[in-house]
């Protein structure tokens, strides 16, 4: 037997004894807290994943249901979910990752599943953009089935926005590993996925052309005087998507002069962006 079957064989006998002191846990946890449980607190810096105390911070509820999601255990999840409806599921490891970006980022597709059935369930912008990273297609189409879609605003919406400023992507330097101005189109066509380009544009969705340079608007100006360096690299990765083949053959309907257009206003950007010669 390799090691991660014997790690996943002895995590399920865990599971299957530790069953009856999880629910009377999760009762006493409760009457100590009085109500809900608040969302943990991530704490930052690559230190923290040496930090003594890292284990102490979950409780060994939280610690099981966190294995099995990252397992993919889906009968012991949804038995935790069950029994435990007051569990926090929101609660994160020692590396800031809660447990559905725990069951992506393994491509456990039952176990995001279950998960994607609990209301206030925080962090599925992030786990919408791990799956499109990592090409998860039925794991980006269970995600995109969610009521958080329905309207398809947050397909366009970039977590750097304060309107949508909520637990619905991760802003703190452990919790995501993407850029705030990248949104799911824009990364779908930086990976060259196609098939998932094709289902965010049947979405609705889809990449605004960023403005010109000399752009005197509000929002450029605030974004130039607040960071110049975020809003240049936003502008870059609006045109990497732009200039994707992905998006180029899936969004036009005559891609080679979409392409010769853009390839001649890259130019021009080039001169006056030094960044952009990467793009022209």
């Amino acid at each position: 037997m390799s090691r991660a079957a014997s790690e996943r064989a002895d995590t399920y006998m865990w599971f299957r004894i530790s069953t009856s002191r999880w629910r009377n846990e999760g009762r006493a946890m409760m009457q100590q807290q009085g109500g809900a449980k608040p969302r943990r607190q991530v704490f930052r810096g690559a230190g923290y994943l040496y930090h003594a105390q890292s284990s102490s911070r979950l409780s060994t509820t939280e610690e099981l249901f966190l294995d099995a999601a990252e397992y993919g255990n889906a009968p012991e999840v949804g038995r935790v979910l069950e029994e435990l409806p007051e569990l926090d599921v929101n609660c994160v490891n020692y590396m800031g990752q809660n447990a559905l970006q725990l069951a992506v980022a393994n491509e456990h597709l039952e176990v995001t599943k279950l998960l994607l059935r609990k209301k206030d369930l925080s962090r599925i912008g992030d786990a919408l953009l791990l799956a499109i990273s990592k090409g998860y297609i039925r794991i980006v189409d269970a995600i995109l089935s969610h009521q958080a879609f329905a309207n398809g605003e947050r397909l366009t919406s970039r977590s750097c926005q304060a309107d949508t400023h909520d637990d619905f992507f991760a802003y703190d330097e452990d919790g995501t590993r993407f850029s705030q101005d990248i949104t799911p189109i824009i990364l779908a066509s930086q990976c060259h996925e196609y098939e998932i380009v094709h289902i965010l544009l049947m979405k609705g969705s889809h990449v605004e052309r960023p403005h010109d340079y000399f752009c005197q608007c509000k929002t450029c100006g605030e974004q130039q005087r607040h960071d110049s360096f975020s809003h240049s690299l936003s502008r870059i990765n609006a045109y990497k998507c732009l200039a994707s083949p992905a998006y180029l053959s899936l969004s036009n309907e005559d891609p080679v002069m979409a392409a010769l257009e853009l390839s001649n206003e890259l130019a021009l950007l080039a001169n006056i962006e030094k960044e952009f010669k990467v793009l022209s």
